[in-house]
C-alpha cells in the first residue's frame, strides 16, 4: 500500500501549493478549503530516510533513517518488515508499528559462501508466511524457499524447498496459494496446507499472472492476457472471465461481485459465484488509472489519451451507473507510468515520480467536496511507502 536533518532539507525547501480546480460539470463550486480536516499521515521515503507528513497540511510529523534498506508490509494493523543490503545479512522482523517498537525479529546471516533475498510475505492463521533465495556467493545458483513463522515469536514452524521462486502468495481456507516462476514467467502454482507445509495439490500454469487475490471463498488469479480465472482451494476452475483486451488490473472483492479494469478502457463487475457479467462501465478514449470502492461506490480514477488532465468519477457499486465527475487540471505534463494513485476515506492521493528531474509531486484531492486539498512538491525525488488514517491502512 509509498529526511532526515541532512537529507531530508527537501522538507524546509520544497514550494507547497494550494490550490482548487474548476470542475466542468454543472453545480461545480469552487472551494478553498475541506469541509473536515483530514485526520491521518503519509510515509515516504528517498533510500534510507522515511518521513511521516500529515495529510491535513503536509508538514512533517516524524522522520527516522535506518542504517540499511528497509520496507514494511502492513496486514490489518500487523507490520512485518526487511532490512538488509542487497548481499548483506538480512532481518525479518515485526514492529507494533511502522516506526514502533520490535516485537522479534529473524535473521537470514549471509557468508562468503551465501546470501539471501527475501521475497513475499503474507500472514494467515497466526503464521508469517517468508518466500525467499539462497544465492551462491560464486556461482550465483540459486535455492528457492518458502517458510512458516510463528506470528507471535517468530520461531519457524516449517520450512520447504521449491523448484522455482515464489512471486505471489495468498490464501484460502487451510491452503496458502503460491505462484511459482522464472523472471517473468509464471510455471506453476501450488496449494500449500498452512499447518505443515505439505505441497497438497499443483498445477502447471502458463500465464503470465498480474495479480493473485484471495477471496473469501475463491481465488482470483488476473492475467496479463484477457482473462480472470476463479479456482477453490484445490486449484480446480470455477470460472474463466475474458475480456477484450490484455492486461487486467485492480482487483476487488465487495461481496458478490469482483471488480477490476483492463486496456480495453472498461471497468467490469462481474458474479464471484458464477463469473457472469454484472455490469461495464466504458471510457472511450478514456484510460482507467486506478479503482476502489467505499461505501456503494466506486471511484475510478481515468485520463484521456494525449491529455494530462486527470478525471474521478464515481460509479454506483451496483448499477455501474455514473454518479458524478471531477477533473484535476495537473499543473504539469505527468507520466502516467511514473504516476501512482491510492484511494481512501473519499479522498485520491497522487505520487508523481520524476527520477530525470530529481523531485516528486504530490497532490491530494478530496472527492467528495471535489477540492485539492493541498500540492507539494518536493526537489528530491521520494516514495510512497503507508497512508495511515482512522479507517486503516492504505498503499
Amino acid at each position: 500500500m509509498k529526511f532526515n536533518t541532512m537529507i531530508f532539507g527537501i522538507l524546509v525547501g520544497l514550494v507547497a501549493i494550494y490550490s482548487c480546480k474548476k470542475d466542468d460539470a454543472p453545480g461545480f463550486a469552487q472551494i478553498t478549503e475541506p469541509t473536515t480536516e483530514i485526520v491521518g499521515s503519509l510515509w515516504i521515503n528517498n533510500g534510507n530516510n522515511f518521513s511521516e507528513l500529515d495529510l491535513n497540511d503536509n508538514q512533517e510529523i516524524n522522520a527516522f533513517t535506518t542504517l540499511d534498506s528497509f520496507r514494511c508490509s502492513e496486514f490489518e494493523g500487523t507490520f512485518i518488515c526487511m532490512q538488509g543490503e542487497h548481499s548483506g545479512t538480512k532481518t525479518l522482523m515485526r514492529k507494533g508499528t511502522f516506526n514502533g517498537e520490535l516485537l522479534w525479529s529473524k535473521e537470514y546471516v549471509s557468508d562468503t559462501e551465501k546470501y539471501f533475498l527475501l521475497n513475499t510475505t503474507e500472514i494467515q492463521q497466526n503464521t508469517v508466511f517468508i518466500s525467499y533465495k539462497i544465492i551462491n556467493s560464486t556461482s550465483f545458483n540459486s535455492t528457492y524457499h518458502l517458510e512458516a513463522l510463528n506470528l507471535d515469536t517468530g520461531s519457524v514452524k516449517w520450512s520447504i524447498e521449491l523448484v522455482d521462486n515464489v512471486q505471489r502468495i495468498t490464501s484460502l481456507e487451510d491452503q496458502i496459494i503460491a505462484e511459482l516462476s522464472i523472471g517473468s514467467s509464471t510455471t506453476e502454482l501450488l496449494s500449500i496446507h498452512i499447518d505443515d507445509g505439505h505441497i497438497d495439490h499443483r498445477i502447471p500454469f502458463t500465464d503470465r499472472i498480474g495479480n493473485l487475490i484471495g477471496g473469501s471463498s475463491s481465488i482470483f488469479v488476473m492475467t496479463w492476457n484477457n482473462r480472470i480465472i476463479s479456482m477453490d482451494h484445490q486449484l480446480n476452475f470455477n470460472w474463466t472471465f475474458n475480456t477484450d483486451s490484455p492486461n487486467i488490473l485492480g482487483g476487488f472483492e465487495r461481496g458478490n461481485q469482483f471488480l477490476f479494469y483492463s486496456r480495453d478502457e472498461t471497468v467490469y463487475s462481474i458474479d464471484t459465484n458464477t463469473g457472469s457479467l454484472l455490469w461495464k462501465h466504458a471510457y472511450f478514449d478514456d484510460y482507467p488509472l486506478a479503482i476502489n470502492t467505499l461505501n456503494n461506490k466506486v471511484y475510478v480514477s481515468n485520463r484521456k489519451a494525449g491529455e494530462s488532465n486527470i478525471q474521478i468519477k464515481t460509479l454506483d457499486l451496483f448499477s455501474g451507473e455514473e454518479l458524478d465527475a471531477y477533473t484535476y487540471a495537473t499543473n504539469q505534463e505527468l507520466n502516467a507510468s511514473a504516476t501512482k494513485y491510492f484511494f481512501f476515506d473519499q479522498h485520491l492521493l497522487l505520487f508523481n515520480i520524476a527520477p530525470d528531474d530529481n523531485k516528486a509531486t504530490i497532490a491530494l484531492i478530496n472527492i467528495s467536496d471535489k477540492i485539492v486539498v493541498w500540492e507539494k512538491e518536493l526537489d528530491q525525488v521520494a516514495y510512497p511507502h503507508l497512508i495511515i488514517t482512522p479507517t486503516g491502512y492504505y498503499l
